[in-house]
């Protein structure tokens, strides 16, 4: 059941990724379920910055279990991804686009 679910955020997470191209999509995983949020970043298309509001209007649904974003040109997750995701504590999925390939980084 859980690879059902795990499954079921990740389609909605690519469908989020091809609607912002060729910006960068961001959102998270609130109980399962893939809760997509604002990238208000100064240059999308290369960075994410997750929109607190959207981050604050998450936790109030239910637990934050992961952040996802998509990188539209295909490249694997950066230094700065993984320094960020240590410092988020949470786990974070990288979704390759134009690969449509998944990494997952882990704090």
């Amino acid at each position: 059941m859980e690879a059902l679910l795990e499954q079921d955020f990740r389609l909605d997470a690519i469908k989020h990724a091809q609607a912002e191209m060729p910006r960068e999509a961001v959102g998270l995983v609130v109980d399962g379920a893939y809760w997509p949020c604002k990238n208000i970043a100064d240059v999308p298309q290369k960075h994410f910055v997750l929109d607190p509001h959207d981050y604050a209007a998450a936790t109030f649904a239910g637990k934050i279990e992961a952040i996802v974003h998509s990188h539209p040109e295909g490249t694997p997750p950066s230094e700065c991804d993984r320094r960020a995701c240590k410092q988020s504590k949470l786990t974070w999925y990288v979704y390759s686009v134009p690969d449509n390939l998944w990494s997952t980084i882990h704090p």
